[in-house]
């Protein structure tokens, strides 16, 4: 069983990968939030993933208020890996997985990262062509070694977590901070298509008189609306007027 969490394909792109070897449901964690299905008995000999991106080197707020909630039925303790994606390093998120997980009397055996192209064009922009595909020379040998040590069940702190990983509270304090909604807009472009409403997991944006508005004070930053806009018409203040937007590109969204 592999559950994720995605807002622009890298996280699913992992899941995928794995799956295609190791078999088990792909689980979103976002479709659970919305039915409020917390509940999933778990096979003798099961291996459970848990695959998300890093968020100011800690749980985005999607991650940490599904695992909160979730139950795993199991008769014996199961073989629980992650796998966090990141532009650089992991800080301490897969330490902040594994303190939820003991309150659930659950261990995370081993965790891992995996660099891939960064999608938060509020803070940068996005790589170039030949810098992506470079990237993803070195994605596709992580996957390799992740899926060589779920197969073995290895255990371990595998993931890159910098060396200022002992400071990751601060920088993820900043995150609580940061995520509002206030400086989202939209251009003339919009064709009021709906897809930004379809596809927040905070549902913090409605479309009203065939415009998005953002009805939360805040959402989990996982750029999803800015980025997988077709008409790019979603901007976030002035600092991504100018910017190319990120969509994994080896991933179909239905």
């Amino acid at each position: 069983m592999i559950f994720y969490f995605t807002g622009t394909g890298n996280s699913l792109y992992v899941a995928k990968k794995i799956q295609e070897v190791e078999g088990g449901e792909l689980i979103d964690m976002v479709k659970s939030l919305n039915e409020k299905n917390f509940n999933y008995k778990i096979e003798n000999d099961e291996k459970i993933g848990f695959i998300f991106p890093v968020y100011f080197w800690g749980l985005p707020t999607i991650v940490s208020e599904f695992m909160n909630q979730l139950n795993l039925k199991t008769e014996k303790n199961p073989f629980i890996y992650t796998a966090i994606t990141c532009g650089g390093h992991i800080g301490n998120a897969d330490k902040d997985l594994a303190k939820i997980l003991k309150s659930k009397n659950l261990k995370l055996n081993s965790s891992y990262s995996i660099k891939m192209p960064s999608n938060y064009i509020m803070w940068s922009d996005i790589a170039n062509k030949e810098t992506i595909k470079s990237i993803f020379i070195t994605t596709e040998k992580e996957i390799e070694k992740l899926i060589k040590g779920i197969k073995q069940m290895k255990e371990g702190y595998f993931g890159e977590h910098g060396s200022l990983a002992i400071i990751s509270p601060i920088p993820y304090r900043i995150y609580g901070i940061y995520r509002g909604t206030k400086k989202f807009y939209v251009t003339e472009k919009c064709t009021s298509c709906g897809q930004c409403e379809k596809i927040c997991p905070s549902k913090a944006i409605q479309i009203q008189k065939g415009i998005p508005e953002w009805i939360k004070r805040k959402c989990s930053h996982c750029t999803a609306c800015i980025n997988r806009c077709p008409s790019k018409a979603i901007e976030y203040g002035n600092s991504t007027k100018k910017r190319e937007r990120y969509v994994n590109p080896y991933v179909k969204f239905s």
